[in-house]
């Protein structure tokens, strides 16, 4: 009884009637790449209190629900969910979608026997979780030769604060080229990407290099990080009239927590 009595004057105390529901997630990377080794996290159902948050147009029609989800249904992690590698925050994402609104995914695809976009459906399920297979270094930096010029490249993998980075300085970028038809993505993304080439860390000589770079060696880089890099694999089959299966690919963007019941 004295217990109970305690437990109302602690201020971080929920009665077990209040609480949300929660699973724990195991993360595609193992908590290999962060500092604190997480490599499972409690993660909350969706409730109707985050139906609130996606109902709010301000936040629903932007990236944000997104970031705002993962900061209210991710429980333990011991770090901002922004700083999750990609792969990683892409897992608990589509598993906040199947346990909040079913494994059932539309998208139309592509089909290649009837030439046209058709309507089919992904069984979010079924998708593939991909580990981390290459170890890192002390500092979480993995290595690469490029084919073509053969400069060592050492980089890491890419977070949701890195990819906001990137989306930022390619707004400046087009700002001050006053042309927004022009995406500097590609480029910054392999600034943001590489830690050192041949032992170079300095940002401004290796932006200066990376511009140079053989779209060959980039194209070979890009796909081994793709490769390597931990999380959900994407190439899937969709389901579509008629009970065939088509090979597709999932098109994850805002509208992925949306749909119509």
């Amino acid at each position: 009884m004295m217990e109970e009595i305690n437990n109302v004057f602690d201020p971080n105390y929920v009665p077990d009637e209040l609480k949300v529901p929660y699973d724990i997630i195991e993360l595609p990377s193992q908590g290999i790449l962060y500092e604190n080794k997480k490599s499972k996290v409690k993660l909350e159902y969706l409730t109707a209190m985050d139906e609130n948050v996606l109902s709010s147009p301000n936040i629903s029609n932007s990236d944000s629900v997104l970031d705002i989800l993962l900061n209210r249904k991710v429980k333990d992690l011991g770090f901002d969910p922004l700083d999750l590698i990609i792969g990683d925050r892409m897992s608990l994402l589509i598993y906040l979608r199947v346990t909040g609104f079913g494994e059932k995914y539309p998208q139309s695809v592509w089909d290649v026997k009837n030439n046209k976009m058709v309507e089919g459906e992904i069984d979010l399920s079924k998708l593939e979780q991909k580990k981390l297979t290459v170890s890192p270094d002390e500092n979480g930096h993995f290595d690469y030769e490029l084919p073509i010029s053969k400069q060592k490249i050492k980089f890491k993998l890419l977070t949701a604060r890195d990819d906001k980075t990137i989306e930022e300085r390619n707004k400046r970028m087009q700002e001050r080229v006053k042309d927004n038809n022009i995406s500097f993505i590609p480029t910054l993304r392999l600034e943001q990407l590489i830690h050192s080439i041949d032992g170079e860390k300095d940002k401004l000589k290796m932006s200066q290099t990376i511009a140079r770079m053989k779209i060959m060696d980039i194209r070979k880089l890009n796909k081994y990080v793709s490769d390597i890099e931990p999380g959900v694999n994407f190439k899937t089959k969709v389901l579509i009239a008629g009970g065939e299966s088509i090979d597709g690919f999932l098109r994850f963007t805002t509208s992925f927590f949306f749909p119509e019941l």
